[in-house]
């Protein structure tokens, strides 16, 4: 029998602490880190979705680049100024004749070069860029009206020097153009009619309601109602328009934003 006075000893179990038992530290960091996770699938699973949802587009600023100087657009604006006279200069190489046709006799040596009566034309050259630094190609177009003191194709230059492109719908139709109708601008003759069979690479201007689209055709349309025809784009540009067809889609979303400069050439040979 235990004695009930004088000193005793304690023989009952140590109090236990949680920390002695379990890691609390690294129990936290593991629900952190499960929580991170689980965040993060949730945030991949949005994007999937979007990309599903629109063909792979995303809000993404293409023109942002990291670790840049400060005058790097300057630079680039420099580039594309000195690429485009680069070009100008070899297309204007290329298309240059001989002064002289050598296979002929001597005495019937003529001067060549220089485009007869009813062989010209005047011309729209439309440089295509994607994220404004990458150059696509350049599409040539034909004016098709006969000879005026002022050309459409002149008068649509100096309100179309350069922008982005609106929509791209896939084997239909590339809008350059989307804009409402001036209250001092009134329709010309011809500006309602319906045109048919309207053939791939036409610029046409259409107006619907209060609205002007200006339109480039991707393939052969049955008709086009309150549209009038512009010019044609040349025989050499057209197999150009399978590679902007490429980056179209089925409601009109580019899949990369592409922009454009216009600029009218005035009376050239035809292509």
């Amino acid at each position: 029998m235990a004695p009930t006075q004088g000193p005793r000893v304690d023989i009952s179990a140590p109090l236990l602490h949680v920390e002695h038992v379990l890691k609390t530290g690294k129990m936290v960091h593991d629900i952190e880190r499960e929580r991170t996770l689980a965040r993060e699938n949730r945030e991949l699973l949005k994007k999937i979705n979007q990309i599903y949802r629109s063909q792979g587009f995303l809000n993404v600023d293409y023109s942002y680049r990291a670790h840049q100087s400060l005058n790097s657009e300057s630079h680039m604006l420099a580039a594309r100024t000195m690429e485009r006279e680069n070009r100008v200069l070899l297309e204007r190489l290329l298309r240059r004749k001989p002064t002289v046709d050598s296979n002929l006799r001597h005495g019937c040596k003529t001067l060549l070069g220089f485009p007869e009566i009813g062989e010209t034309s005047p011309q729209l050259m439309i440089d295509f860029w994607e994220r404004t630094d990458r150059w696509l190609c350049q599409l040539t177009v034909i004016s098709s009206a006969k000879e005026t003191l002022t050309d459409p194709l002149e008068k649509l230059t100096d309100s179309l020097r350069r922008g982005n492109i609106k929509r791209i719908f896939r084997d239909t139709c590339l809008v350059l153009r989307s804009q409402p109708i001036s209250q001092d601008e009134k329709p010309s003759l011809g500006e309602s009619d319906t045109l048919h069979q309207v053939a791939k690479g036409c610029l046409v201007r259409q107006r619907q309601g209060q609205r002007e689209h200006l339109l480039i055709t991707l393939r052969e349309i049955a008709s086009i109602c309150g549209g009038s025809l512009l010019g044609n784009v040349g025989a050499g540009s057209m197999a150009k328009l399978d590679l902007l067809n490429y980056y179209g889609t089925k409601f009109g979303r580019c899949r990369e934003p592409i922009f454009y400069d216009v600029r009218f050439m005035g009376n050239c040979c035809k292509l």
